[in-house]
């Protein structure tokens, strides 16, 4: 009785749980970077629910994993007046979040470029276009192409942790020094940040 608790509670420290709306790109992504061999077991699977029923989700699995997250995007979720309430759940039940605002691309253009300026789904993808080019002519970004997220993105993604952490902090910096170290960051307002960078960084990656 004893060891099979001890290997229950080995395998609850193990878990990874990355939980995410994204059927293609998102989803692909994930299942691709736990080729970089994560520390733990890493799970990644798809709900079809918005933040809040994602981190409802989740938040059943936090007993039997070390850490479980949510990935969304900011997008309709605020005005339908859930986002603040997916996060005040996360929060008290342990469930971890990334956002992206307005999606997941801004997290992709990080793999290339600081994405700081303002932009809509399009301007996403003329950049994404831009770059996929330059590496191959003709080559257009394909929400579901695996191949593409696997050679041109997965291999920088240490370069879109370091530029998604810059757009992040200078956006926390300056909403401190305006509003105090107390209030909600307004990440519904935070067009082009992510903090994608924050789980790729929980999972402790080895090269």
């Amino acid at each position: 009785m004893a060891r099979r608790a001890k290997i229950k509670r080995q395998e609850e420290r193990d878990k990874f749980y990355i939980i995410t709306n994204g059927k293609r790109t998102e989803y692909n992504y994930f299942s691709l970077i736990k080729s970089k061999k994560s520390i733990y077991n890493v799970k990644v699977e798809f709900a079809n629910s918005d933040p809040y029923g994602l981190v409802e989700y989740a938040s059943r699995l936090v007993p039997e994993s070390n850490q479980a997250w949510v990935v969304f995007d900011v997008d309709n979720s605020h005005k339908d007046g859930r986002l603040v309430q997916a996060i005040k759940l996360a929060e008290s039940n342990g469930v971890k979040y990334a956002f992206s605002n307005l999606a997941f691309e801004v997290w992709l253009i990080d793999h290339f470029q600081k994405c700081d300026q303002h932009l809509d789904t399009d301007g996403h993808k003329r950049i994404l276009d831009k770059y996929l080019s330059e590496q191959k002519p003709g080559l257009n970004y394909d929400k579901s192409d695996v191949d593409v997220l696997e050679k041109y993105f997965i291999p920088n993604y240490e370069i879109a942790v370091t530029n998604a952490k810059v757009v992040f902090q200078t956006r926390m910096r300056e909403h401190i020094e305006q509003c105090g170290e107390n209030s909600r960051p307004p990440i519904w307002d935070w067009n082009s940040c992510t903090t994608v960078y924050k789980l790729i960084e929980a999972l402790k990656l080895t090269k």
